[in-house]
């Protein structure tokens, strides 16, 4: 679902995406891929024994787009995952902006914009989305002047260091299950202070084997509790005093996104029905929801337009066909966005409950704290390093 998303933040600008190889095999998936521009990227799990060179063709080809003004879009770790941490990257980006500069010189002014997604709830229905664009990557500087390339890792260290500025990147990754609550309480997809946020998270990677032992005894005795299968932690937050608050309006307003989106409930149900026959990886969930929503409900509102816009004017065509079809646009929307706000109330309530639960508020509270307190104390450690580092002059 990324690609769709940065199109339309992009837009009127077309980005030609790479994508994982496998996905086009299909006939029909390697055709409307195509007709969108995408192209295919090879991985060693492809068992292609010219797989390198195919991805050498391809890289040609961004080169020759790049050229003549596209934008191209790739992941650089080379792989997806539904955890939120970042990876080592592979120096597929580096060779592509190899190529382009080797194409034309030019290129060296090429821009390199780090994205950073995050996702609170990769497979939910209206669960928020936040994307954070970054500044441009300098790598003129980069280019060896015998050869008039970059050095792949000289680029890939700076590529990691912005997209590390925009990820939520929980490490270590060996004690990630047991960071990771405490990191969606901080509910980072919502942050008025996005830096605050990050250096919180990044905190946690400076952890010592000690405290990383207390964060795991405090998470195995919260584990002890129902709390993991009755309550989401972005809806606890931190504490009891963090709960998230939904309109007064939320109920009285339920009737209309009822009406609204009455009509477009089968289909949506029939949707989310095949998404979890059809679809085996989580990570592709709500790209399938979102591709086939895209087609089949603009083709779906017309057909009930026509027996609505007779309903509303009497008339088979015509101001009739629009504003049926508008009904149904118009409501859906309304229905879309009361249901976020309703999941909120949800989990108000489901939160409130286990709060209500004195000894199961006692654990979380004591893993919040367990946490914080090695935070603190890494933060704490790295101020005094700062403060104790010998003076340098010129």
């Amino acid at each position: 679902m990324d690609p769709l998303v940065l199109c339309s933040l992009r837009s009127p600008h077309q980005i030609h995406w790479l994508t994982r190889a496998d996905i086009f095999y299909q006939r029909i998936a390697r055709a409307l891929l195509f007709s969108f521009n995408q192209m295919p990227i090879f991985r060693q799990r492809d068992r292609l024994s010219d797989a390198r060179e195919r991805n050498e063709r391809v890289f040609e080809i961004c080169a020759e787009r790049l050229n003549i003004g596209a934008s191209i879009g790739l992941f650089p770790e080379g792989n997806h995952r539904a955890v939120k941490s970042l990876r080592m990257l592979r120096r597929g980006v580096a060779d592509m902006v190899n190529q382009a500069i080797k194409l034309n010189p030019e290129l060296k002014s090429l821009q390199l914009i780090p994205v950073g997604i995050d996702y609170e709830e990769m497979e939910g229905l209206r669960r928020r989305l936040t994307y954070r664009i970054g500044q441009a990557i300098p790598f003129e500087d980069l280019i060896q002047p015998d050869t008039g390339q970059i050095v792949p890792g000289d680029l890939l260290v700076r590529i990691h260091a912005a997209m590390n500025d925009l990820m939520v990147n929980i490490q270590p990754e060996s004690h990630y299950a047991c960071l990771l609550p405490y990191v969606q309480a901080l509910r980072t997809t919502e942050s008025n202070d996005w830096e605050a946020t990050r250096d919180a998270v990044r905190a946690l990677a400076h952890c010592t084997e000690d405290q990383l032992a207390s964060i795991q005894s405090a998470y195995d005795d919260l584990g002890k509790t129902p709390v993991f299968g009755a309550v989401r932690a972005e809806d606890l937050g931190r504490n009891n005093a963090s709960l998230r608050k939904t309109p007064w309006w939320l109920w009285p307003v339920a009737p209309i996104a009822a009406a609204g989106g009455a009509m477009s409930w089968p289909l949506a149900k029939l949707i989310q029905r095949e998404a979890k026959k059809r679809v085996k990886d989580p990570c592709f969930t709500s790209t399938f929801k979102v591709s086939a929503g895209m087609f089949l409900f603009p083709v779906y509102w017309f057909i009930l337009a026509w027996p609505l816009g007779w309903m509303l004017t009497g008339s088979w065509g015509g101001w009739g066909l629009l504003a049926g079809y508008l009904l149904n646009l118009v409501g859906s929307r309304i229905a879309g966005s009361w249901y976020g706000l309703y999941l909120d109330w949800k989990g108000r309530r489901e939160a409130k409950a286990f709060y209500a639960n004195s000894q199961h508020a006692a654990l979380w509270n004591r893993y919040i704290e367990t946490i914080e307190t090695a935070a603190a104390n890494v933060s704490r450690s790295s101020h005094l390093e700062t403060d104790n580092a010998p003076l340098t002059h010129p």
